[in-house]
């Protein structure tokens, strides 16, 4: 009884944690994967330009997706009934977000800013081929 006692209580305990998480903690870490070379060497018919592909709109829009709706957690900023973010992200080559700068943010709180910025930086993005990164701009709307 004790043993069922004290697994009762510890798991009580972990998900008092997990209620109480930032709502970015209840996202796993990005994997970094090794960046894609670009190919320098690639035969270029005349006229044409050789520049590297960086992530695709669908790529982009894959990762986004697999971590936005974690942002809900955030909470509804007092006197708010919506708020309208846009955030410039540099996705670095291994696929991790290497910065987030808040574009605009909606007059919304700081706090509310923060806690959106730090779900998105979780975002899981493909490796790509741009050494300096990938720069996306990422409009976020929420209303309540």
């Amino acid at each position: 009884m004790r043993a069922l006692n004290a697994m009762f209580c510890s798991f009580v305990a972990l998900f008092g944690v997990l209620a109480h998480a930032a709502p970015a903690d209840r996202l796993p870490e990005p994997r970094r994967e090794p960046c894609i070379p670009f190919d320098i060497d690639a035969d270029v018919a005349e006229g044409e330009m050789l520049s590297p592909e960086g992530l695709s709109y669908e790529e982009v829009k894959l990762a986004l997706n697999g971590v936005i709706q974690t942002a809900l957690y955030c909470g509804q900023p007092a006197g708010f009934a919506a708020v309208h973010l846009t955030f410039e992200l540099t996705v670095g080559c291994d696929g991790v977000v290497s910065k987030i700068e808040t574009f605009d943010d909606g007059g919304a709180p700081e706090s509310y800013v923060s806690c959106v910025s730090n779900v998105v930086k979780k975002a899981d993005f493909p490796a790509h081929d741009m050494e300096d990164g990938m720069p996306v701009t990422y409009p976020v709307n929420v209303a309540w």
